[in-house]
């Protein structure tokens, strides 16, 4: 992992326009986009923003939301409070969301001198294309994504095999997630 975070950090340095860029960290669920994004952030070099943030709240998802690509993500929050300010360079801070509270939580403040790393499933939504700058996917094998599950949780790993696996290994095939990503590891 060492060797990708350098040579990401390298094509970051080039992607960069004074400083800023949007990066998104996308893949399946357990292959290790979090802790990708923390080590890149080692010293601090970046904004971390949390597609977990973004999903909608229950009452305002459409009743067919499992049916619709990302039915869960409120594209239009993090365009309008994140994405769309920080590249026009105004100041701004958006709300956490916690879905398992499904409330909202906490202002983030971003810093717009720094480069923003949008982590998580859905980062490379085509929605999302005109914002962000270099795409990398991350890779998990099937068996491993079960092992790290599990340790993250033992007890959603049915819900996360029945439900949650599905519903992204979808998004991924139907929008060439991988295909269209600038980087793969």
């Amino acid at each position: 992992m060492k060797d990708s975070i350098e040579k990401v950090k390298k094509i970051i340095d080039e992607k960069t326009m004074n400083g800023r860029a949007i990066i998104s960290i996308d893949g399946p669920c357990g292959s290790g986009k979090t802790t990708f994004a923390d080590k890149l952030n080692t010293n601090l070099e970046y904004n971390i923003v949390h597609m977990d943030d973004f999903y909608l709240p229950f009452q305002k998802r459409d009743k067919n939301w499992m049916n619709i690509i990302a039915g869960h993500m409120d594209f239009d929050r993090l365009i309008d409070t994140t994405l769309l300010p920080y590249k026009k360079q105004v100041e701004t801070n958006y709300i956490s969301y916690d879905c398992h509270s499904d409330k909202y939580l906490q202002k983030i403040l971003l810093d717009l001198s720094k480069p923003l790393i949008l982590e998580g499933s859905y980062s490379s939504h085509p929605t999302l294309n005109e914002y962000v700058d270099l795409k990398i996917f991350m890779e998990i094998d099937d068996k491993e994504q079960i092992i790290r599950l599990t340790k993250r949780n033992k007890d959603l790993v049915d819900k996360f095999v029945s439900m949650w696996i599905p519903f992204e290994n979808r998004y991924f095939l139907e929008l060439n997630i991988k295909e269209k990503s600038d980087i793969i590891i």
